[in-house]
């Protein structure tokens, strides 16, 4: 069974990634059964504050997380934040051990319930990149992303409440009104591209099905890790 490495961003990111993982291990592996696992971060203030020349600071984060973790004895890591897949391919072909891209297996949630078309939301970085698009290519999924006040008030609530654990009543207003209102419009799908995202958003509380990045990951990670070798 492979050795996992946890690259930590965000406190509640990570922590429900892990919580996650050693949940689905039981579920494969036996009660309180997981693979063995490690976990580096940075101060999340080295990552909010990277400056303009963010992609750089990230990427050199990243690798330096990935480094410690390989030390650590990991066979493979996963980064529990959308955001910093920005920089993936910057950083995967320098690592020693691989890096698994948190879109893929949510490509793989989005194709096996056959959604014809999913709202990405997240934080601005995220919708502003091309992470996801990238992973989406060729699917036949349309990838929708919200507009730029919509990005800008999610990643507003995201980096001022969210990545401390906090849901204030206006950020429940706000996400609810935004997921209906796509909803409306026939939207297939929402991904919660932000892996504080499920703080907010439930099962119980939103119109469309959900494809969390949160747990695509940490289920991918399990698998990976309890995969025979072929």
């Amino acid at each position: 069974m492979k050795h996992i490495g946890i690259a930590a961003v965000t406190a509640e990111g990570a922590a429900l990634v892990y919580k996650r993982i050693c949940s689905f291990s039981a579920t494969r592996l036996g009660d309180h059964c997981h693979p063995e696992i490690s976990l580096h971060s940075f101060s999340f203030s080295e990552h909010l504050n990277a400056g303009p020349n963010r992609n750089k600071k990230w990427a050199e984060l990243i690798t330096q997380s990935a480094m410690k973790l390989h030390a650590s004895g990991a066979d493979f890591m996963v980064c529990p934040s959308n955001t910093p897949h920005d920089v993936y391919s910057l950083v995967t072909r320098l690592l020693p051990f691989p890096w698994l891209h948190i879109a893929s297996p949510v490509r793989a949630i989005a194709e096996t319930n056959k959604l014809d078309s999913v709202l990405l939301i997240g934080t601005k970085f995220t919708i502003e990149s091309d992470m996801y698009d990238k992973e989406f290519s060729g699917s036949g999924i349309e990838l929708v992303k919200p507009d730029t006040r919509e990005a800008a008030q999610m990643h507003q609530y995201i980096t001022s409440e969210l990545v401390s654990g906090y849901v204030s009543a206006q950020s429940k207003v706000f996400f609810s009104q935004l997921l209906r209102t796509y909803a409306g419009k026939g939207i297939g799908g929402v991904i919660l591209g932000c892996t504080e995202l499920p703080l907010v958003i439930t099962r119980e509380n939103c119109p469309l099905p959900i494809v969390d990045s949160t747990i695509a990951l940490a289920d991918a990670a399990v698998e990976y890790a309890v995969e025979l070798p072929k």
